[in-house]
């Protein structure tokens, strides 16, 4: 069975951040690591052709409904910390509070969760079966050791390309 990763925090800024709310609009696709595959032979910037792709959209997602909760935890947290530094914060840039502290931490988390939960929603749909609940926190991935990038103990592929 193919896994879905943890999502990483990237996304949670997007959602927490912006202002308005982006559009979420959950997407699943399946095949495209028959077009780009890691192992593919050189030259390995060239797609396969004749392999098929399935792309599903979901409904975009209810913003309010889905992230709005953290969406003011996190307004809250910036206010604390404009009122602690007196002045507005610059969009994008960090204090030390917004970069890593727990409660931070634990909001991109769960940011992200939400996201990772809509897009499983699309793949279930898709027909693929539930995973194992452990795929869904980086801890797992963390276990599988030293190994960042290749094929991994579970079948899939890591690498930055």
């Amino acid at each position: 069975m193919r896994t879905m990763r943890y999502f990483k925090w990237g996304v949670a800024r997007l959602i927490l951040e912006a202002e308005p709310c982006p559009r979420v609009v959950p997407i699943w696709i399946e095949g495209l690591d028959n077009v780009m595959h890691e192992s593919r032979p050189v030259p390995r910037f060239i797609p396969r052709i004749g392999k098929d792709v399935k792309i599903v959209f979901g409904e975009e997602v209810d913003a309010e409904r889905v992230f709005g909760d953290l969406r003011i935890r996190w307004r809250d947290i910036v206010r604390e910390e404009e009122e602690a530094g007196g002045g507005r914060l610059v969009v994008g840039v960090l204090t030390d509070r917004l970069k890593g502290a727990d409660e931070v931490t634990e909001l991109r988390i769960e940011c992200a969760r939400r996201v990772r939960e809509e897009v499983l929603r699309i793949r279930r749909e898709a027909g693929w079966p539930d995973e194992p609940p452990e795929n869904k926190v980086a801890e797992t991935w963390k276990e599988k050791g030293d190994k960042r990038e290749g094929r991994m103990k579970d079948g899939s592929w890591e690498k930055d390309t």
